[in-house]
């Protein structure tokens, strides 16, 4: 039975506490949450300005693989005839709670030689493939699969649960998947507005409410695209949710936004030609603390963007231009606990990380130690060793035929960055055993095996085996899990901001459905608590609603609800 926490709240609020979560040792599972409704209280004085120093930077860990333990197995490829270099990084899986029984699954876009896969999680004891049954397999319906990158979980109807969004490739169709709460997906795609679609590619996609109507809109990266840089026109990158009454219908929005005038189409480096498209990971994100979401666009070839919200639906170009020169992956968190999101650019020699200044300003940290990173594709921040500061996972490679004397990637090595808590990383994949030279591309960095800790899912190019299912050790820390549940239509609460206070030292998270490339995380925070036992945590929701839990106990999982759900 789950117990009662003394808390402190501005409104209404419920706290289900489920089991137990502390790095390294089994999750305990409740029969049932427990339900807490606490009294408001008044209005709680802001979190206390963050220092660095109770925090120190903590323990190794190191990584297992269970991919064939946990059921974890499939090939990948396309047919003939899609774009060669596509062909080599599109895909990817979406990670989330698809059947609401509290574990993540996971879905896999793994080419049309082969029907879509869906990992259903069995308590974190391995996962189930039921893709058929869940009508997810063939996009196409039948036994016909279309080319499909960069899946996305969201609820895109307001009703509570996670829908799927696929985008297509080589003009093939962008398809919507509406769920029926039980992990069972019907193809809503006629009527929404994506049936429309004319770009060439969709690669990744990102989820956020950029115009704070209360629901989810969507933010596509069309790489491979053919634009024309003095009249962009409509691109299709931005699409505002327009559902109501049960309805889905979506309007793209990129032109009347600014954004199709504000990205960089004229590239003349670029692999393709100039005129083209070339963004790979899009991401939704309060860079500036206004209270709105921005934008930060991953884009090959220099084309990277930062563009802020003006809070009327349009965007304006931050002055900030980013220096990435092949940016590929991205991640975005406070790797250095000072209350504001980072950002993290993979790229071709040359990783990025870019702290934020306030204000939409950031500055590349060239001392960080993350820069020299291969080949780099997908990226995400996480606590792998639960001290309190995130650290950075990056897969790469280009294999250029397998052949060693056309590439110098074609053995290129995975990345974990493990933050030092001064502002610099230092790469541990090999000390914690989860080195590998495969064809990495998209990731999911999530804790599926419900044990308080952060594990990783690889996916790769490879056309066997193409995923790794890197299981984390972690042992001797405290950890500290939440899952928000948030007011309709955004009833996952993207785009919340949780703050966790540890004496001096807040951590920062952003719940967010953004792309690590092709690929994106669930929306569950795991906060590390090192050697401490107990922290307070404040939970801002895309309302502006607060809610104030004083004393949160480590090993916990908490599912906290919105104060007017």
């Amino acid at each position: 039975m789950a117990k009662r926490l003394p808390i402190l709240a501005s409104g209404i609020a419920s706290v289900a506490l489920l089991g137990s979560c502390g790095g390294g040792s089994p999750q305990q599972q409740a029969a049932a949450p427990v339900t807490v409704a606490p009294t408001p209280s008044p209005t709680p004085a802001p979190t206390p300005a963050p220092t660095t120093t109770t925090l120190p930077g903590g323990p190794m860990t190191s990584f297992a693989d269970r991919t064939a333990a946990m059921q974890i197995g499939h090939s990948f490829g396309f047919t003939a005839g899609l774009n060669p270099m596509v062909a080599q990084f599109a895909g990817g899986a979406a990670a989330g709670d698809i059947d609401g029984d509290g574990d993540i699954d996971v879905f896999v876009a793994r080419g049309d030689m082969e029907p879509n896969l869906l990992y259903v999680n069995q308590g974190g004891n391995g996962f189930v493939e039921r893709a058929v049954p869940a009508g997810l397999a063939f996009s196409l319906g039948g036994t016909s699969n279309g080319r499909h990158s960069g899946p996305t979980f969201g609820d895109l109807d307001g009703d509570g649960d996670l829908d799927l969004l696929l985008g297509g490739l080589e003009g093939g169709p962008t398809k919507l998947f509406t769920n029926d709460g039980a992990g069972n997906f019907t193809d809503a795609t006629a009527g929404s507005g994506f049936e429309n679609m004319a770009a060439a590619q969709t690669i990744s996609i990102a989820l956020g409410d950029y115009d704070g109507d209360g629901d989810l809109d969507v933010l596509m990266a069309h790489w491979g695209t053919p634009r024309d840089p003095a009249f962009p026109g409509e691109t299709e990158t931005l699409w505002r949710n327009d559902s109501s009454g049960g309805v889905i219908s979506f309007t793209p929005v990129s032109e009347a936004s600014g954004i199709a005038s504000l990205l960089a189409f004229d590239l003349p480096q670029g692999v393709l030609g100039a005129n083209f498209d070339y963004t790979f990971a899009p991401s939704f994100t309060d860079i500036d603390g206004d209270r709105d979401l921005d934008i930060l666009m991953v884009s090959d070839f220099r084309g990277s963007r930062v563009l802020v919200n003006n809070g009327n639906g349009t965007f304006s170009a931050a002055s900030f231009v980013p220096d990435d020169e092949n940016g590929m992956g991205a991640a975005v968190g406070d790797y250095d606990n000072d209350g504001d999101f980072d950002w993290f650019v993979s790229s071709i020699n040359g990783n990025r990380l870019f702290e934020n200044l306030g204000g939409a300003n950031f500055q590349r940290n060239a001392a960080s130690g993350v820069e020299p990173g291969g080949w780099g594709w997908g990226s995400c921040f996480a606590d792998f060793n639960g001290d309190g500061w995130l650290d950075i996972y990056q897969t790469n490679g280009w294999e250029a035929g397998k052949d060693p004397s056309a590439s110098n990637y074609v053995d290129d090595t995975s990345r974990l960055w493990m933050n030092d808590g001064n502002g610099t990383f230092t790469d541990e994949a090999s000390s914690s055993s989860m080195l590998d030279t495969d064809q990495g591309r998209g990731i999911v960095c999530d804790d599926f095996d419900n044990d308080g800790d952060v594990d990783v899912l690889l996916l790769t190019a490879e056309p066997n085996n193409a995923a790794i299912y890197w299981e984390n050790q972690l042992s001797g820390v405290n950890t500290v899990k939440v899952r928000l549940r948030g007011k309709a239509p955004n009833t996952f609460a993207v785009g919340a901001i949780l703050k966790l206070t540890i004496s001096g030292t807040t951590q920062s998270r952003m719940v967010g459905v953004n792309s690590n490339f092709t690929s994106h995380n669930s929306t569950d925070q795991l906060f590390g608590l090192g050697s401490n036992d107990s922290a307070g945590l404040r939970v801002i929701w895309p309302d502006g609603a607060e809610t104030i839990l004083a004393n949160v106990n480590a090993g916990q999982t908490l599912v906290i609800d919105h104060p007017d759900r």
